[in-house]
C-alpha cells in the first residue's frame, strides 16, 4: 500500500502523543521518520513508528523527557536527552553547535540519556546547509549489555552498529552527505527486511554459533552483525565505542559526539565552494560502470526518490501497517481519516 506522507506524517505523529509524548516532541519525531520515508531510507521510515511505541511500553525511553542543553563553554556543548527521544536532543545539538561554530569557527556537542536518535544524516545536513562541515559519530551501547556487532575475526558481539555521518555544502542537493553504519548494513535495514520476510543478502550476519546466514531471524536469535569492509568497519566502530563510552559514559541507547567548523574560516578567504562544486561536477561527468545510468553524488538517489515519493506516495508493507493499526486500535484513533492512496 502506498500513503501520502502528510496522513502518515499526522497519524504517526499522533501513536506517540497517544504514547505519552508531548505534541511538539511528537510531531519533531514524526517529522523526522517521514522525511527518511520519503528519501527511501525505510530503515529508519515508518517502520520506525510502531517500534517507537513498543520502546515506551518496554521503558526504552520517556515520553514525556525533554532534551536540555546542560553545560556550554567556548567550545564544547552538552545536551542531556533527559530521558527522551532522540530525535528532539540530537535536533537542539545540530542547531546549537551550529550557531556556536558560526560564531566562533568551529564548535563539538555531546549527547547523552536519550533514545533512539533516527537517521544521523539529517543533522548533519543541518550543520551543512549552515555552510560548516559536520562530523557526527555514535556508540557506547555494549555498556547495556547484548551489542550486535561482532569484531573482524571474532563471533561475539561487542559493540553497535556505530554510525557516522559527514556532510558539506554544495552538489546537485546542495549538500553532499555520507551517512554509514560500522556494520555491513543498519540494524534498521534487518528491521525492514524482518518485516518482509525477504533473505538477507550473504555476508551481512552469523548465527549464534557463528555460521554465516541469510536468514534474519538468525540474527534475532542470536546472531551478530559483521563489520563493515571487515577490519576497516571494526576499527571505525572501535573509535567510535572509546570515545562515546569511554569517554562519555555509560548511555540510554547511544552517546553522541558532533563536530561542525565554519568553512569560510577554514577556507580563509579561498573560492573553496566552487572548487568544490567543480569537482563534483567532474565526477558526475565520469563514465559510468556497466549496469549503471550515470553516477550519482552521495544525496542524489535519495532526493529521486524523494520526488517519486512526493508523487506517489510513501510504501508501506502490510505487516509494518498492521502493526500501526494494533496501535491506533488501542489508542481510539479513527483510521478512516488516513486511508491508503488508490492505485
Amino acid at each position: 500500500m502506498r500513503f501520502d506522507a502528510d496522513l502518515l506524517e499526522t497519524l504517526g505523529a499522533l501513536l506517540l502523543v497517544k504514547g505519552g509524548m508531548a505534541k511538539r516532541a511528537a510531531a519533531t519525531v514524526a517529522s523526522h521518520v517521514m522525511g527518511n520515508a520519503l528519501r527511501g531510507v525505510d530503515s529508519h521510515g515508518v517502520v520506525r513508528f510502531a517500534q517507537y511505541r513498543e520502546q515506551i511500553v518496554e521503558g526504552i525511553f520517556d515520553p514525556a523527557g525533554e532534551a536540555t542543553v546542560t553545560s556550554s563553554d567556548d567550545s564544547v556543548i552538552r545536551v542531556d536527552g533527559g530521558g527522551g527521544h532522540g530525535v528532539p536532543a540530537m535536533q537542539i545539538a545540530a542547531e546549537t553547535v551550529l550557531e556556536r561554530a558560526r560564531e566562533q569557527g568551529m564548535a563539538t556537542a555531546t549527547v547523552i540519556n536519550c533514545g533512539h536518535t533516527g537517521r544521523i544524516g539529517a543533522f548533519a545536513e543541518t550543520i551543512a546547509r549552515g555552510n560548516c562541515l559536520a562530523v557526527i559519530t555514535g556508540g557506547g551501547s555494549h555498556a547495556r549489555g547484548k551489542p550486535k556487532v561482532a569484531p573482524y575475526g571474532g563471533r561475539e558481539g561487542v559493540m553497535s552498529t556505530n554510525p557516522y555521518a559527514f556532510a558539506l555544502p554544495g552538489g546537485p542537493t546542495g549538500a553532499v552527505v555520507v551517512d554509514f553504519a560500522t556494520s555491513v548494513v543498519a540494524q534498521g535495514k534487518l528491521l525492514a527486511a524482518s518485516k518482509t520476510n525477504e533473505p538477507l543478502a550473504p555476508g551481512l550476519i552469523l548465527d549464534q554459533s557463528g555460521r554465516p546466514s541469510t536468514d534474519v531471524r538468525d540474527y534475532y536469535g542470536g546472531g551478530v552483525l559483521l563489520p563493515a569492509a571487515g577490519p576497516k568497519g571494526y576499527g571505525l566502530g572501535l573509535i567510535a565505542e572509546l570515545l562515546t563510552h569511554g569517554v562519555l559514559g555509560d548511555p540510554r541507547a547511544l552517546n553522541w559526539i558532533m563536530i561542525a567548523i565554519d568553512l569560510d574560516r577554514l577556507g580563509a578567504g579561498q573560492p573553496y565552494q566552487a572548487r568544490m562544486d567543480a569537482y563534483l561536477d567532474w565526477v558526475k561527468s565520469s563514465a559510468p560502470a556497466e549496469g549503471f545510468d550515470e553516477v550519482l553524488i552521495p544525496g542524489e538517489p535519495e532526493q529521486h526518490c524523494l520526488a517519486e515519493r512526493e508523487r506517489n506516495g510513501v510504501p508501506v508493507a502490510d505487516e509494518v501497517w498492521q502493526e500501526m493499526v494494533t496501535w491506533a486500535d488501542r489508542g481510539g484513533i479513527d483510521l478512516s481519516l488516513y486511508p491508503p492512496r488508490l492505485p
